[in-house]
């Protein structure tokens, strides 16, 4: 005949201690975890922070409409001009009609483009 309850289990006391000390390393973690939060929330957004935001936002759109849609030089000693969208494109299919041809120009300008520039001389 099997005897039941015969291996070690915990009694009453026991499981209600265990069940308290989770209860209190849960709480324990919230408070730390709120804590961090309420320190590094920004706090909500008012409406002078909310038009700043806008401002910067619709600069940064202007600025990058400017340079996609219009030309201008980045690196006069190297050479780099920044071309508009419409004219790039057009020059890639153009140049895409042979496409071997215009794999070797693509790698051949992107080393060009990387070497290092000599330091001006002043002499």
């Amino acid at each position: 005949m099997a005897n039941h309850g015969t291996y070690n289990s915990p009694g009453g006391f026991k499981l209600t201690i265990y069940g308290i000390v989770i209860a209190a390393c849960f709480l324990l973690m919230f408070y730390v975890v709120r804590g961090m939060y309420i320190k590094n929330n920004p706090g909500r957004v008012n409406s002078a922070r909310a038009a700043e935001r806008v401002k910067a936002r619709n600069e940064l759109r202007e600025k990058t409409t400017t340079a996609l849609l219009q030309g201008g030089m980045i690196d006069t000693n190297k050479g780099i001009v920044r071309l508009p969208i419409a004219r790039a494109m057009q020059l890639t299919v153009e140049a895409y009609q042979n496409p071997e041809a215009a794999r070797s120009n693509l790698v051949a300008r992107a080393q060009k483009a990387a070497e290092p520039v000599a330091p001006p001389s002043f002499e």
